[in-house]
């Protein structure tokens, strides 16, 4: 079943050019330690926040507050998350085996994302028929989104779309390519994407480059080449352990949210701080299980709002006010995603865990 790749003219070139640097000293380097860990507690507290945020943007839709809260950035650190945290196993395998199991690694991609996604899209489907349903179904809804400009009860999905066509081509490429050629081709997407996003926008494709998988391509190329850094020695600048950092980081965001080139990379001097020195709210037990049911939240949340809520509303005698709306439909969610967790994603994570050992 499972498919084996060979990869050692790549390997050995890559090796030959990362015996030239210095080695990698994880004492030393705060970063790669923690990389190398079978678990980054912290990130789950990272990716809890995120998908508050996400759900906070879009609950509050329509009011004052929505320009507000940086719902949309929140994905951007998901892919920034991804791509280090693939690209990171990956190298591992490779400088382990010398090789990628192609098999192993899209099966265990499957186990992870398809049982959850597949039973929220039934869910979404039996509430009603949604515009781009099939072509969500075969993660797809990057694409339609981008091309329709039609939203749907699933339009969250885009991101997942978006995320399937990276686990589906980065392991080949990364294979393909030796160790500085990598850099050079990732540093080069860096410097496309910007420059093709605003030409896009400017001929009149601006809804395009919110969605498609080719206009989100720096956001995880900037976590890839993160993972290959580190790999190849590099060790973060001191700044980047202060306290401070993420903090300031964080009102930087804020702050910018216009000039979204500027706020990638300012997400990934979060991501870097939060797993070189996670600040104590991210290692907290709320934070770090609304992380663990992130994946859930994030797909259930709109069918929450759209499906769930309305009908709750109808034995709601007097109008609700924004908080009381926004606290409650994030409890009925969390408490909804918590039962597609628990039920579904995490007897397949089980079997996940059990094929890596």
């Amino acid at each position: 079943m499972t498919s084996f790749a060979t990869v050692s003219p790549s390997i050995s070139s890559t090796r030959l050019w990362s015996a030239n640097r210095r080695s990698a000293d994880p004492a030393s380097n705060r970063l790669l330690a923690n990389l190398s860990q079978r678990e980054i507690p912290s990130l789950y507290g990272l990716r809890g926040i995120a998908a508050l945020m996400v759900v906070s943007y879009h609950y509050l839709e329509g009011s004052r507050l929505n320009g507000v809260i940086p719902g949309p950035y929140a994905v951007t650190l998901f892919f920034e998350l991804s791509g280090l945290l693939i690209t990171w196993l990956l190298l591992k395998e490779i400088e382990t085996t010398g090789r990628v199991a192609w098999g192993f690694f899209y099966y265990r991609r499957a186990l992870r994302l398809f049982p959850l996604f597949y039973v929220v899209w039934v869910l979404c489907r039996m509430a009603g028929s949604f515009p781009g349903s099939v072509a969500t179904f075969f993660y797809m809804g990057d694409y339609y989104t981008a091309l329709t400009g039609h939203y749907s009860i699933l339009t969250s999905a885009w991101s997942l779309g978006v995320e399937e066509k990276f686990y589906l081509l980065w392991p080949l490429l990364l294979v393909w390519l030796n160790g500085p050629t990598r850099i050079k081709v990732l540093s080069g997407v860096l410097l496309f994407e910007p420059v093709y996003r605003s030409t896009l926008t400017l001929i009149g494709f601006r809804t395009y480059t919110w969605f498609a998988f080719d206009t989100h391509l720096d956001a995880i190329v900037l976590g890839c080449l993160i993972a290959i850094l580190v790999k190849e020695g590099w060790n973060p600048p001191q700044w980047l352990f202060h306290r401070a950092t993420p903090w300031i980081t964080l009102v930087l965001v804020f702050a910018l949210q216009s000039q979204s080139d500027i706020v990638t990379y300012l997400l990934a001097v979060i991501l870097i701080s939060a797993v070189c020195r996670p600040a104590a709210l991210l290692n907290s037990a709320v934070v770090k299980y609304f992380g663990r049911i992130s994946y859930a939240l994030y797909l259930c949340h709109v069918y929450t709002s759209a499906v769930i809520w309305p009908r709750l509303c109808v034995h709601i005698p007097h109008h609700v006010s924004l908080p009381v709306s926004l606290t409650a439909q994030i409890a009925i969610a969390t408490v909804f995603a918590s039962a597609l967790h628990f039920a579904v994603e995490r007897p397949f994570l089980r079997i996940k865990t059990a094929l890596r050992n």
